[in-house]
C-alpha cells in the first residue's frame, strides 16, 4: 500500500506552504478524487470557523479569503490559538464528562427565610429564598433562620423552628450587663429578663407566645425518680380539651391541661438542649437582629438572633464554630455569616443564589482543567493526571469554612485552607491552585465523582468516553435461578454476571479509596485497610458507627462476609494486583490506557467524529486512524496538532 500527500494536489483552497497530511491510498473508501475535495475557499472558511470558533466568519474574513483564493495555514493557526477554540474544546469535553451537579442538594448549615408577617397573605413560616436578589421588598417581616434538616441543633422546639420576625432583639453587649426587657404577668407584676445570657448567647423571649408551658401525665415527683423512663405520649400541649383553666403568669392565654395530662410543666425558658421527646414542646423562640452576610451584597438582612451570632469559636468549648455539627447554642453563622449558606427549602425548584454559584462552579471545574491543559499546549493526557484545579470566590469560601457542615451530597476540600487562594465572595473569576497529591485531573473533581457515583460507573464512563470500549452484555445464556453460582457474592465470579464484571471489577480498584456516592478521599491514615472496631460491629453488632456502616464491610451474610468483616469496602474481594491499583489511584487507570494505546486511539477517533459530524467508518478506522494517532503521539499528545491534522485533511474538505 502506497502513501501519497493528498492535500496540495486537490487544488484551490490551501496555501502551497501548508504541511500535507499523509493519507494511504489503495482501495480506501475515503480517498477522494480531486473533484470531490475541491470546496470553495469561503465555504471551507465557514466550516472551519463554525467548528473551531463556534461562530461564522466575519464579512472581512470572507472577503480576504475570496480575494486570496485560499485559507492559509496562518489563518487556521490563528483560529486554533484563539480563546474561542478553547471554549469549543471545553464543550466537546462537556459531552464526554457530563459534569453536572444539577439536582444535587449542596448547602452548608443552611439558613432559609421565613415570612412571619400576617399582611402578606402567605402561610406563617413559609420558606422562600433569603437572597436579597430574590427577596420581595413587600415582605418587610421576612427573617432568615437555621433550616437544615441534616444538622438539627435543637435550639428551638420542633413546632415553630424559627424566631419571631416581629420581635427585634438589640445587639448583645460588648461589655457589662446585657440589655433587658419586662413582661407583665397575670398578677400585674413586671418581671425583667435579659435578651442574652452572661456569655452573650441569645435567650428565648419569656412570654406565653415564645415560651409556652405544657402538660404531663406524670407529676414532677414521679418524673424525678432515678431511672424513670420518659415515653412519647407522656407530654401534651396546653389548651387541649380538659380541666378548668389554672392561670399562670407566663401563660395566661394557654392556661389549662387536658384530663389525660393534668400536671402543668412550667417551661424553664432556657436555650439548653433537652435530648428527649420533651424538646418538641419547648418552643423557646427568640427575635431577630438586622445584620449583613457575605451573600447579602452589603444589605442588612433580618436574621434570627441565634444565626446572627458572629463569634468564630464556641464560648463553651473554645472549638471553631465553622462546620459546627454539634448542638452548641453559642455558635451562629460566624463572622459575616461565613459558616452558613442561604437555601430555599428541600422542595424548592430553584436554589438560592449562593447554592447556585457553588454548584455552577463545581460543574465548570473539570472544564477549567481541560481548558488550562489545552491552552498551554501541554500533553493532552494531563487532563486526567494533573493536581491543578481552579476555584471562584464562592467555591473557595465553601472549602475554607463550610465543608464540615454540608448537607446533601458529601464533598471534601481538595486542599488545606492555606493552599487555597484568598478571594472575595463576589469574585467570579477562576484562580489556580494545587490540590492534594491523591488528586488526578478531571477524574477526581466533585462533578465527575458525583455524576458517576459508584466505582463501576466511574470506570465505565472513562472506558466509554476515553478508551472507546463500552461494556456490552455477553451472549451467554443465564443460569437457572436455583443454580448455586447465582448466589456467588463476588460479581466477577458469579455466573451470568462475570462476562462483564470479570473485566470491570479489577478496574474499579483504581477508585477504591474514593468513596462511593461521595467526593471524599479515604486516606490510609484515617481509613486503614482494616479496622478492628468495624470488625466488632460486623460480628457482634456493637460499636456500629456511621463511619463503619458507610465505608467498611459490616454485612456478614456468608463465609466471605465474615472473612472480610472490618475491611474497607474498596478492598473487598481484591487480589494482590488489585490492591496495588488502589494505591495507584485513578492515575494508574490512565497510565494503563496510555500504555495500551487506547487513550490515543480513542482521542483521535472521538475528535475526528466531532469535527466530521459522524463516526469513523470501518475503512477510515483502518486507513486514517493510524495516521492521526501517529501525528498525535509524535507531537507529545498536543491536542491542537490533532485537530489541525483533521481540519486540513482532504476528508474534512470533501464535498459530497
Amino acid at each position: 500500500m502506497g502513501v501519497v500527500l493528498a492535500l496540495a494536489g486537490c487544488g484551490g483552497g490551501l496555501s502551497p506552504s501548508a504541511k500535507p497530511v499523509p493519507v494511504r491510498t489503495g482501495g480506501s473508501a475515503i480517498a477522494p478524487s480531486c473533484r470531490a475535495c475541491q470546496s470553495d475557499p469561503t465555504r471551507y472558511l465557514r466550516q472551519l470557523s463554525l467548528d473551531l470558533r463556534g461562530r461564522p466568519p466575519s464579512t472581512v474574513e470572507l472577503a480576504e479569503v475570496e480575494k486570496e483564493g485560499i485559507v492559509s495555514r496562518e489563518r487556521i493557526d490563528a483560529m486554533l490559538a484563539s480563546r474561542d477554540f478553547i471554549a469549543q474544546a471545553e464543550e466537546w469535553h462537556r459531552a464526554l464528562l457530563w459534569p453536572t451537579l444539577d439536582g444535587f442538594r449542596i448547602h452548608a448549615t443552611g439558613i432559609s427565610a421565613n415570612d412571619t408577617s400576617q399582611q402578606t397573605g402567605r402561610r406563617q413560616g413559609a420558606s422562600f429564598s433569603p437572597d436579597p436578589a430574590l427577596l420581595d421588598d413587600k415582605r418587610p417581616h421576612a427573617v432568615v433562620s437555621l433550616a437544615d434538616n441534616n444538622v438539627e441543633r435543637g435550639l428551638r422546639g420542633a413546632g415553630v423552628g424559627s424566631c419571631d420576625g416581629k420581635l427585634e432583639y438589640p445587639p448583645p453587649a460588648k461589655g457589662g450587663a446585657e440589655p433587658t426587657y419586662a413582661v407583665v404577668g397575670t398578677d400585674k407584676k413586671r418581671r425583667t429578663y435579659p435578651y442574652y445570657d452572661r456569655d452573650g448567647v441569645p435567650l428565648p423571649y419569656q412570654d406565653a407566645e415564645h415560651c409556652p408551658n405544657y402538660c404531663s401525665s406524670k407529676t414532677e415527683a414521679e418524673r424525678a425518680v432515678p431511672g424513670f423512663k420518659r415515653e412519647r405520649g407522656m407530654f401534651s400541649a396546653m389548651n387541649a380539651t380538659g380541666a378548668d383553666p389554672k392561670p399562670h403568669e407566663l401563660d395566661p392565654r394557654a392556661s389549662h391541661c387536658p384530663d389525660t395530662h393534668p400536671h402543668r410543666v412550667v417551661n424553664v425558658c432556657t436555650n439548653a438542649f433537652l435530648a428527649d421527646i420533651e424538646v418538641q414542646l419547648r418552643e423557646r423562640r427568640e427575635g431577630f437582629r438586622t445584620v449583613r452576610h457575605y451573600w447579602s451584597r452589603g444589605k442588612e438582612v433580618r436574621t434570627c438572633a441565634y444565626e446572627a451570632q458572629d463569634r468564630p469559636t464556641s464560648v463553651y468549648t473554645g472549638m471553631s464554630c465553622a462546620g459546627q455539627t454539634v448542638k452548641d447554642p453559642s455558635c451562629g453563622c460566624g463572622p459575616d455569616g461565613a459558616f452558613c449558606m442561604p437555601v430555599v427549602n428541600n422542595n424548592a425548584v430553584l436554589p438560592s443564589r449562593a447554592e447556585f454559584l457553588v454548584r455552577s462552579a463545581l460543574n465548570e471545574e473539570p472544564l477549567r482543567i481541560v481548558a488550562s491543559v489545552l491552552a498551554g499546549d501541554e500533553d493532552y493526557f494531563d487532563i486526567f493526571t494533573t493536581r491543578r484545579s481552579f476555584v471562584t470566590g464562592p467555591l473557595a469560601l465553601l472549602y475554607r469554612t463550610q465543608i464540615g457542615a454540608l448537607a446533601g451530597y458529601e464533598l471534601a476540600s481538595p486542599a488545606a485552607a492555606e493552599a487555597l487562594p484568598s478571594l472575595s465572595y463576589e469574585d467570579a473569576t477562576w484562580h489556580e491552585y494545587a490540590r492534594d497529591e491523591e488528586h488526578s485531573g478531571v477524574l477526581t473533581t466533585s462533578a465527575y465523582l458525583a455524576r458517576f457515583p459508584t466505582w463501576r460507573s466511574r470506570v465505565s464512563q472513562f472506558r466509554t468516553s476515553f478508551m472507546c470500549r463500552p461494556f456490552t452484555p455477553g451472549t451467554a445464556s443465564l443460569p437457572a435461578p436455583d443454580d448455586a453460582c447465582t448466589r456467588e457474592p463476588n460479581l466477577a465470579k458469579r455466573c451470568g454476571c462475570r462476562n462483564c464484571h470479570a473485566a470491570l471489577e479489577p478496574l474499579t480498584a483504581y477508585f477504591g479509596r474514593w468513596a462511593e456516592r461521595s467526593a471524599k478521599y479515604l486516606s490510609p491514615a484515617e481509613y486503614p485497610e482494616f479496622d478492628p472496631g468495624c470488625q466488632q460491629c460486623a460480628l457482634t453488632g456493637a460499636g456500629c458507627t456511621a463511619r463503619c456502616k458507610t465505608h467498611y464491610v459490616v454485612d456478614v451474610l456468608d463465609a466471605d462476609g465474615a472473612r472480610y468483616a472490618g475491611t474497607l469496602r474498596g478492598y473487598l474481594y481484591r487480589t494482590l494486583e488489585e490492591e496495588k491499583r488502589i494505591d495507584e489511584g485513578p492515575r494508574g487507570l490512565v497510565a494503563s490506557a496510555v500504555a495500551s494505546g487506547e487513550l490515543s486511539s480513542c482521542t483521535a477517533r472521538t475528535t475526528y467524529a466531532r469535527l466530521m459530524g459522524r463516526p469513523m467508518s470501518d475503512a477510515e478506522a483502518e486507513v486514517v486512524l493510524p495516521e492521526l494517532v501517529d501525528i498525535f503521539n509524535s507531537h507529545h499528545h498536543n491536542y491542537r496538532e490533532l485537530v489541525r491534522a483533521i481540519v486540513t485533511s482532504p476528508g474534512y474538505r470533501r464535498v459530497d
